[in-house]
């Protein structure tokens, strides 16, 4: 085979080989299939071009979002209105001054209350130690050599000097209170002498058995008790319808001879009663009320002889009755 056959040969070759590839082959000296291409070329770009635009400006607009969302929020967190919130402070401050206010109120109106119901409390144990006494009274005075029958005997004595008739006589349990004998030192009388009109207050010295008492020291109190309370209230008003509320009963006068001294009668009063009647009978003696006296358990007085009668239950009442502490407490 000639060198001419192979050429054509092979260019045969070439031609049915590669038909499908000479077709994509751009000729370097073809310039419209060389401008198609690149034409081609930048279409494709354009496209890949549009695409990654479009995915920033989603991410874009995602994050003007939240930008936005942040901004919101920090415009809430953060008032840019400073009128608005000095408002709403007042406002907050006025709720808070009006929850203290109800909160004081109600605190008042509890102390009120516990206040009225200690009162009622008070009131109520006093009546039933009151209640417990009504058929009660003291002889106070009697010298301490009466015992037994003798301290009867000093009854009758009184009751006759009341006017009192032997049929009459009230009945009665008498005694004389027990101060204690298991100390050689007797322990003051709650009824002391001291709450008695006209008396200076006495000082509590020993009894010994067998010995004379001292005239300055203030025997035990007799306490009688009556069977029917109407007798004794019967017994206690003709001792006060008698004047002798104020100076007793002279031991002389119940024909006890030169036996010096004077008996008292009183009501059994409770330790309360007892400390305010104590307390009225020195205002009294400071000359700033005019009497004192006692009523079914309770402490009366009168500042003046035209006053009417004033019930006396607490030291508060005492306040009021001494105008030089109140003026001092103003």
């Amino acid at each position: 085979m000639s060198s001419s056959d192979k050429r054509s040969t092979t260019s045969r070759s070439l031609t049915l080989g590669h038909s499908n590839k000479i077709g994509y082959t751009i000729n370097e000296d073809d310039q419209h299939s060389k401008d198609q291409a690149l034409l081609g070329m930048s279409i494709n770009d354009k496209h890949n071009d549009n695409r990654y635009v479009e995915i920033m400006s989603t991410i874009a607009a995602q994050e003007n979002k939240e930008l936005e969302r942040c901004n919101e929020r920090n415009r809430c967190v953060t008032p840019v209105d400073e009128t608005m919130l000095d408002h709403k402070f007042d406002r907050l401050l006025s709720e808070v001054h009006g929850l203290r206010d109800q909160i004081g109120d109600r605190i008042e109106t509890l102390n009120r209350r516990l206040t009225q119901t200690n009162r009622l409390f008070l009131a109520n144990q006093d009546y039933g130690q009151r209640s417990n006494r009504a058929g009660d009274l003291l002889l106070i005075g009697v010298p301490a050599t009466f015992a037994g029958d003798e301290l009867r005997d000093c009854y009758v004595r009184i009751a006759r000097r009341l006017g009192y008739t032997e049929s009459e006589i009230p009945i009665v349990h008498i005694r004389r209170l027990d101060l204690g004998s298991s100390s050689a030192n007797i322990k003051p009388s709650r009824y002391s002498i001291a709450v008695l009109d006209n008396l200076a207050r006495t000082r509590v010295g020993k009894l010994r058995a067998g010995v004379a008492c001292d005239p300055a020291v203030q025997p035990p109190a007799v306490h009688v008790q009556f069977v029917f309370r109407n007798a004794r209230n019967e017994f206690y008003r003709r001792y006060q319808e008698g004047g002798r509320a104020g100076t007793g009963l002279a031991l002389e006068d119940l024909g006890y001879g030169d036996a010096g001294g004077r008996v008292f009668v009183s009501e059994n009063l409770t330790r309360g009663n007892v400390s305010l009647k104590a307390e009225a009978m020195r205002l009294k003696r400071d000359g700033k009320i005019k009497s004192v006296f006692t009523v079914k358990g309770q402490i009366y007085v009168k500042r003046t002889i035209d006053h009417r009668p004033e019930l006396v239950t607490s030291s508060v009442d005492m306040l009021l009755l001494d105008e030089s502490k109140m003026k001092a407490n103003k």
